[in-house]
């Protein structure tokens, strides 16, 4: 950690939250980040290592950036790669700015159930003839300077900030609280973090290139990967619409069979996917693409029994299952680290003076009481805006709940884009039949889950334990981990909300850029759920017993199977995930990651690592194309994103 790299990390973070907003919302171009292995970040680690670094290294080479000063760039950018997109500013902006707006079309009926109980400052205005909620959405007429109305969205980003702010807090001290469990006890993979450790790793030995560089298998595997994307690109050379995005027309073919109910979805190549699929473990990558076509077999069995589950992939049994299969999950996780946090328990209540945490970037005195006051600030602001004290309580339960499970995700499951199918409001509503809510707090609850959990492909957890993991090289130094990160936050927050409003919203405005529509349908349906949850609790509510009984108990089997018998070949984690929109886009990518491990493990010698190093250069070749491609089409204004694993 040194001042220069600190100063370099800040303004890569600024760099990334005005450009994020722009690239990726107004051009609707390929996403410089959308997922936990931002593209973004790391092709900006790629031009310091291999470019400033070498400069440097032909002007004076003690100049160089060592690895501890790389990754301190990369743990900023990375935490602050959550902000501007999906993790917050997506979904916080529409949200507060949508019911105003949406609520003067002739197809809506909530403007009395949401616009008149939603508590003060937790929509941008409650007049349905809001101006500054229509430019929003309409933009600045042509000739008029663009203005954004900062003293009425000041209201709530105060509002929403204090709750983003304590949320953030408490997902860092959990994070520093399981961090030695998770990395020295349990051992996982902690894929995404590995590529940066290992790409940075001796950048300042003698030779012009890391030894990761100096690898024939890596070199091959980054050639072939940016070949491949040349090849998926090359259809826009010859004036197509878009490039050309390799699949097996899975679905296609069950649509014209009498199996067109499961909707298989098409098996897609991504090698990000397939080079991750690599680095985990067989059985984790195994379990991603088996339970994906378990919960088919699982529609042709109710189908068969003439019992078809409602909605298939998509209806409440699964969604429901899923649920149950988180919850499981969270337990079994918190009984694997009982010895460690117990002894957490102990270094907070100061009658353990033999655990020693000094090696710990946040030690488990302050980790632990910061995660109790966040956490019930938390609750208090929950209680302020009308929920009751235990069901603020069950919400941040259940919230913290999915935030574990999407961070064992991917550290251990290298499932770098992942997202759910329930939420833990829908939960609350619907295991109590409607009657948890009222018209405030329902409103406040479905609002705060659309923005931190619906769209969790960014979620702040999984980037701030990758990031505690890396902080080993810091040496000395790491306690000055979390105030950094906070500084990264503090500095992303400004800068993603002034380009998001200001170049993207009240210029061309919502509807008019390329993600406009979606702005439209998830706002559309988030007030038409609140407005069920007010108008028509019971009917709303709808519980799946089955589904929830069988997600728990099918998680607990699959977790004692694996614990009793070590020969036990499959993992639990594709259970919890395999009905989820991310795992119809990557259970074929993870089949081709699982079967090349599988045929490598048969191969004597140095087969395995050679492989390794062969799909860490797949990972880096991929993501090099996608931000080149990425820059060039900002420059050409040729869409790319269909190409590339981003949406």
């Amino acid at each position: 950690m040194t001042w220069r790299a600190f100063l370099i990390g800040i303004l890569g973070v600024v760099g990334l939250c005005l450009l994020v907003p722009v690239n990726d919302y107004r051009v609707g171009n390929t996403f410089l980040t959308g997922n936990h292995f931002p593209v973004g970040v790391f092709f900006f680690l790629f031009v310091l290592t291999l470019g400033v670094n070498l400069v440097l290294r032909l002007i004076r080479r003690a100049w160089m950036f060592r690895q501890s000063e790389l990754m301190l760039v990369w743990c900023m950018m990375l935490v602050a790669s959550t902000v501007p997109a999906s993790g917050l500013m997506r979904n916080l902006l529409p949200s507060v700015a949508a019911a105003p707006y949406l609520s003067q079309r002739p197809d809506v009926f909530w403007r009395d159930d949401v616009l008149k109980v939603a508590p003060e400052g937790i929509l941008l205005s409650k007049n349905p003839k809001s101006m500054a909620a229509r430019k929003f959405f309409e933009g600045t007429p042509e000739g008029e300077p663009v203005r954004v109305p900062w003293g009425q969205w000041t209201r709530v980003f105060v509002t929403w900030g204090i709750y983003v702010w304590l949320f953030y807090l408490a997902t860092f001290f959990l994070c520093g609280i399981l961090r030695r469990q998770w990395v020295e006890s349990e051992r996982l993979i902690f894929a995404a973090a590995r590529v940066p450790l290992e790409f940075t790793e001796g950048a300042r030995e003698g030779h012009l290139l890391p030894p990761l560089m100096r690898s024939k298998a890596f070199l091959g595997g980054a050639l072939l990967a940016m070949t491949f994307g040349v090849i998926r690109l090359s259809p826009l050379f010859v004036g197509a619409e878009k490039g050309w995005l390799p699949l097996l027309p899975f679905w296609q073919v069950f649509s014209e069979t009498a199996l067109n109910y499961v909707n298989i979805s098409d098996g897609k190549i991504y090698p990000l996917a397939i080079g991750f699929a690599f680095l985990v473990t067989s059985d984790v990558s195994l379990s991603i693409w088996l339970f994906y076509i378990f919960m088919g077999g699982q529609i042709v069995i109710a189908h068969t029994m003439g019992r078809p589950l409602e909605g298939g992939r998509s209806g409440p049994f699964l969604r429901w299952q899923q649920s149950g299969a988180f919850l499981a999950l969270t337990v079994g996780m918190f009984y694997m680290s009982r010895r460690h946090l117990w002894a957490v328990l102990k270094k907070a209540l100061r009658r353990a003076s033999e655990v020693d945490d000094s090696a710990e970037p946040i030690g488990y005195r302050f980790a632990f009481w910061g995660l109790v006051a966040t956490l019930a600030g938390l609750i208090a602001w929950n209680v302020w805006f009308g929920l009751g004290v235990w069901t603020a309580i069950a919400l941040m339960g259940l919230t913290f709940s999915m935030v574990l499970v999407h961070t064992r995700m991917v550290a251990q499951g290298g499932l770098f884009f992942i997202q759910q199918s329930w939420s833990p409001s829908w939960f609350l509503h619907g295991i109590t039949g409607g009657r948890i809510f009222s018209g405030p707090a329902a409103v406040v609850a479905q609002m705060q889950g659309a923005i931190l959990i619906h769209d969790s492909r960014e979620l702040l957890a999984p980037h701030a334990m990758n990031a505690l993991r890396i902080s080993s090289v810091f040496g000395k130094k790491r306690r000055l981990f979390l105030p950094i990160m906070l500084v990264a936050l503090a500095v992303a927050m400004p800068a993603a909300a002034y380009a998001s409003l200001k170049w993207v919203y009240y210029d061309p405005g919502a509807l008019n850029v390329p993600i406009g529509r979606s702005h439209v349908y998830h706002m559309t349906n988030l007030f038409n759920s609140v407005h069920l949850m007010i108008a028509k609790p019971w009917q709303a509510a709808n519980p799946s017993y089955g589904g929830l009984a069988t997600g728990v108990m099918g998680m607990a089997l699959l977790m004692a199977l694996r614990g009793t018998f070590y020969w036990w070949p499959i993992h639990p984690l594709g259970f919890a995930i395999a009905v989820s929109w991310c795992t119809r886009e990557l259970w074929f990518s993870f089949f081709l990651g699982w079967l090349a491990k599988m045929l490598t493990l048969k191969v004597a010698g140095n087969a395995l690592r050679n492989g390794r190093k062969f799909f860490l250069g797949v990972i880096v070749g991929e993501a090099m194309m996608v931000g080149a491609a990425t820059f060039i089409s900002l420059l050409t204004g040729v869409r790319t994103g269909v190409v590339f694993l981003s949406h």
